[in-house]
């Protein structure tokens, strides 16, 4: 048990030891509590220096503090220090009666930090009452307990009675419930040095930082710093899975964020990395999360945040919701704004993975509103609305994410900045309130504004299908998208339709009946339920009930089927056993090398494979017919089926580095003519490069595998046939680092224990170390088949479980108008070593720079934000470093040519940064002749190596202070930075100092300018 209380720290002096982030952390705490702040540390945090200026914090060398200090401290903090240390300041702090948090030891503490009050006067801390320390607390319940009305346990008994009493009892029992508050409020006001809130409660064990007690997991690649989405554009495309798309929503719009996760589902780790980066929310404050633990009385923490006035947020698994039922319910009674984003997953008997609706359908007793997304784009634009709508209505609402089988895929997301939440969170506030709104009308009204803000449009129900279907399947979230995904390869043996349920509370009857085709005669129920004891689950029961007093003159038959747990094969079995189609093979094997060999030579070379509807595969015949006469059946021969893809061939390589650099830079040309293939400029092209096939042969022969036998698979929602040569070489990402989630499920299948064990070890916080060292020496999906020999999967595992190859994005190096029929691209190869000492190479660099003249290759094109400006007028800078040069000597042949063409063209100043000018002056001849022709107004070059002191861009721009303060300021000027991330801010402080200097720009404003030229699209950066 512990006693959960808020300091007043205002006027009080705190004591804070160590100079570490922990330290820090702390120290920020304090001061938000408007606390005065002693901080004894070795060295001077960066972070705090603004505190230090205006008074409220002071530095003292640790070397200086003497016991005699302690008695000057209301409260002390000690993290960031050795064991000695830590016992010698929490001994003076306890000799001198001050209360004291040493991070990390439990034994040492008198309390433990909940940081929901961070901004508001006050801190709440957890004070320990089990026996640990329990100095602070026995004082404190000796204060509460003696002056506890006589009558308390009839209170508590009368207001659990009325709590179970229908709506008409409400006001009864608030009244109860607020004669308890006030008898409470007036005893702990009484408190010293405690806020007019406290509650004696039975809550989880919390660590003693949550944000630093347990070793830090590598950030994933998809947890983006959030500095560049404070302002600027409405929406920002960033690569995101459904964890961080939902998590940056909640941290955006909360105060405080509660993660109920267990240790082997990892959710919410987006909100805690940016917790510990001291991340700020979208209304300027401090966003704190708190890892919590799942168990009976899970959510009382909410209640506690929320009674604060903060704005609280939950990421939890489904299989919380059932504990945090009885809150949710409360909330619902008392109409507190709080939103809880679910993940609909569980974990099976083999502790894999699944998609699971049993524990959400069961929380929908609480009468919370309930909203499903089904994608990551969706988990960002339904977390959004989620927000605002409880904001909005004053009601708790539980947005449902994705389950197991896409929740950690990655894809481009539109994130909406942070100035555009917070302006679409309050106009749905305000037109609600304006207009008095229901609940149901509220969703809509969001959803409405949602369209408006942003221009994607939702319902509550979304149908997709056969416009005269007689069988509709009704689902939600995963299970809804898999069905989905099966339509274009179904519907031409049967009508049928998919309604996908996004708003399961408030569930509206005539939306969901008038979503339905007038000809649908039966209704099948998908869901996945994890625990199904056989009884009607809330879904079935809605869509039943719907279809019985929505159409009542056309009767409609309602069937459920539970699909947990199954993989896509089984998946796909049972859509079909519904719609009484045709059963199909699992596997479908035959020799295809001279058939794969004709095709790839008919078509130029370019690696092909058969796509066409799963059901018209039947056979060995039936496939190789279909790669013989693909016309003939209407399959698809593609390299990437389902994708906008272009086959180009290479016409131009060559090294632009010497052979005795450590660096192969290389340029590369693709004739386009022929294609569809159509760019602008600053686009990007992404290159679909594949596996060396000689290490690919290897691979087969060391596993026992052949190569020329074809399987039929589902991947990236397509049905694909391939030899297995061809699956490892061109669609699997066998050479690729693999997630925790393959380690857990490569260990089902050791036939060794001891493989099995340390295959599930190295996925525990135990073996995170050794983990963590795999990740860095690049252990690959095919050196853990290789090293676990007793762990083989089936090959259709193998195609489940490893990630496809995704295609790699390189700037566009060249403008269409100079080169109709070509597009450039400029490459450095990545190289680097084992701690084994193996060489290995990035995948699609080893590909690019192992091609000749004539090979074929499959590309895409992605827009950018690099774009010229619209006036071609406008003076362009550019800052490029290394081959970041690639977009600029497009943008440098765009000028030229409409030059050329007779336009006015303003001027262009290029800084270009690498190395040494012998080695890495990256198309150096072509810019010293645009130099002299006048299109290139200013070339500045940075060598940072050919001279005793390192010059970089920064530098060389510092210097051109007048020039950038001019052009930037007076003429309408665009600046663009590409290349590696770290001279960023060097650049940034470069313009503003020319800001300043020149431009006559006070440094308060400064950096209000370049956010401004950032929203207006003349300050882009595209840096990785």
């Amino acid at each position: 048990p512990s006693l959960i209380v808020g300091l007043r720290l205002g006027g009080k002096k705190a004591a804070v030891f160590g100079s570490g982030a922990s330290a820090t952390s702390r120290a920020m705490f304090a001061l938000d509590a408007g606390a005065d702040v002693v901080m004894y540390a070795h060295s001077t945090p960066s972070s705090i220096s603004k505190w230090v200026e205006n008074g409220r914090l002071t530095l003292v060398p640790q070397t200086k503090y003497a016991s005699s200090d302690m008695s000057a401290f209301s409260i002390a903090f000690v993290a960031d220090a050795p064991p000695a240390d830590q016992q010698m300041f929490a001994y003076d702090a306890q000799a001198a009666g001050v209360p004291v948090n040493v991070a990390g030891n439990a034994t040492l503490s008198d309390f433990v930090l909940m940081p929901t009050y961070r901004g508001s006067s006050s801190l709440q801390i957890a004070v320990t009452t089990n026996g640990v320390a329990p100095r602070v607390a026995s004082r404190l319940l000796e204060e509460i307990v003696g002056k506890l009305p006589s009558d308390l346990e009839t209170q508590l008994t009368d207001v659990a009675r009325l709590s179970a009493v229908a709506l008409g009892a409400s006001r009864e029992r608030d009244e109860a419930l607020a004669k308890l508050e006030g008898e409470s409020t007036g005893i702990l006001s009484s408190l010293e040095d405690t806020s007019s809130v406290a509650t004696a409660t039975q809550t989880p064990e919390l660590p003693l930082s949550s944000s630093e007690s347990e070793a830090e997991e590598s950030a994933p690649a998809s947890v983006f710093g959030l500095s560049e989405l404070r302002d600027g554009p409405a929406q920002h495309q960033l690569d995101a899975d459904v964890q961080v798309a939902s998590s940056y929503v909640a941290h955006a719009l909360s105060d405080l964020c509660f993660v109920y996760s267990a240790p082997e589902q990892e959710l919410g780790e987006a909100a805690l990395i940016w917790s510990r980066r001291a991340e700020k929310n979208a209304y300027g404050g401090w966003a704190s999360a708190l890892r919590m633990e799942t168990r009976a009385g899970a959510g009382h923490a909410l209640w506690g945040a929320l009674s604060s006035g903060s704005r609280v947020t939950a990421i939890a698994s489904a299989a919380s919701l059932p504990f945090m039922l009885p809150v949710l319910s409360e909330l619902v009674a008392r109409r507190q704004p709080i939103v809880v984003h679910a993940a609909a997953q569980s974990l099976d008997h083999f502790a894999s993975a699944q998609t699971d609706f049993s524990d959400a359908l069961v929380a929908l007793q609480s009468q919370a509103a309930f909203l499903v997304s089904s994608s990551a784009q969706e988990a960002h634009d339904i977390a959004l609305i989620a927000h605002a709508v409880s904001q909005a209505a004053s009601v708790p609402v539980v947005h449902l994410t994705n389950g197991a089988h896409s929740a950690s895929e990655a894809m481009t997301v539109r994130m909406a900045s942070h100035a555009h939440l917070v302006a679409y969170v309050g106009a749905v506030s305000a037109a609600a309130r304006k207009l008095d709104y229901s609940l149901a009308d509220t969703v809509q009204l969001a959803f409405s504004q949602f369209k408006s803000s942003f221009g994607r449009t939702y319902y509550s129900f979304e149908y997709c299908g056969s416009p005269v279907a007689e069988t509709v399947f009704v689902s939600l979230g995963e299970v809804a998208a898999r069905v989905q995904a099966l339509l274009p390869r179904l519907l031409s043996e049967a009508d049928f339709g998919m309604l996908s349920v996004r708003i399961l509370r408030p569930w509206s009857l005539s939306e969901f009946t008038s979503r339905l085709p007038s000809t649908t005669k039966r209704l099948v129920v998908l869901n996945a339920l994890g625990d199904c004891d056989g009884s009607p689950d809330a879904l079935f029961t809605d869509v039943s009930l719907s279809a019985l007093l929505g159409r009542s003159a056309l009767p409609i038959g309602v069937q459920s089927r539970n699909v947990y747990g199954t993989d896509q094969r089984a998946f796909d079995d049972a859509i079909r056993e519904e719609l009484g189609l045709q059963m199909l093979p699992a596997e479908i094997l035959v020799s295809a090398n001279d058939l794969e060999q004709q095709q790839q030579q008919q078509h130029g070379g370019a690696p092909l494979l058969l796509a066409a509807p799963l059901a018209s595969v039947s056979s060995v015949h039936d496939v190789a017919q279909r790669l013989a006469f693909p016309e003939a059946f209407a399959a698809q021969l593609s390299a990437r089926p389902g994708e906008k893809t272009f086959d180009v061939k290479v016409t131009s390589l060559y090294r632009m580095t010497p052979e005795t650099y450590d660096r192969n830079i290389f340029h590369i040309e693709f004739d386009t003519r022929g294609t569809d293939l159509a760019y602008e400029i600053g686009d990007a092209l992404g290159v679909y490069g594949h596996n060396d096939p000689s290490q690919v042969s290897d691979f087969c022969k060391l596993l026992g595998l052949d190569g020329s036998r074809l399987i039929t698979a589902v991947k990236d929602e397509q049905c694909q046939t391939r030899s297995i040569q061809s699956w490892l070489t061109h669609a699997l990402d066998l050479f690729g680092r693999p997630s925790k989630r393959f380690y857990a499920a490569l260990a089902d299948f050791a036939a060794d224990e001891k493989e099995a064990e340390k295959l599930r070890w190295l996925t525990t916080a135990e073996g995170s170390a050794e983990f963590k060292e795999r990740v860095a020496d690049t252990t690959t999906y095919a050196d853990l088949l290789l090293e676990f020999a007793s762990a083989r999967p089936s090959f259709l595992h193998l195609v489940d479980l490893v990630a496809p190859i995704k295609p790699r994005h390189y700037s566009i190096a060249s403008s269409a108008k100079m080169h109709p029929g070509s597009v450039h691209l400029c490459v450095v190869s990545v190289e680097w070593r084992t701690s084994k000492g193996e060489l290995r190479a990035g995948q699609c660099t080893r590909f690019l720079s192992s091609l000749s003249i004539g090979d074929r290759v499959v590309v895409s094109v992605k827009p950018s934000v690099m774009k010229l400006p619209p006036i071609d007028s406008q003076p362009v800078i550019m800052a490029g470093l290394g081959t970041g040069m690639a977009p600029f000597r497009a943008f440098i042949e765009e000028r030229a040519v409409l030059k050329m063409q007779g336009a006015k063209v303003g001027p262009m100043t290029l800084y270009f940064g690498s190395r040494h000018r012998a080695m890495e002056y990256l198309y150096g001849e072509e810019l010293e002749a645009y130099h002299a022709d006048g299109l290139l107004t200013n070339l500045r070059l940075a060598f940072s190596r050919d001279q005793k002191e390192k010059v970089y861009i920064q530098h060389r721009m510092r210097d051109d202070s007048e020039l950038l303060a001019s052009q930037m300021l007076g003429q309408d000027g665009c600046f663009y930075l590409c290349g590696p991330t770290w001279p960023a801010s060097d650049v940034k402080d470069a313009m503003v100092g020319a800001f300043t200097v020149i431009g006559g720009v006070k440094p308060s404003d400064a950096n209000k300018v370049i956010e401004t030229l950032k929203e207006s699209e003349r300050y882009i950066l595209e840096v990785y």
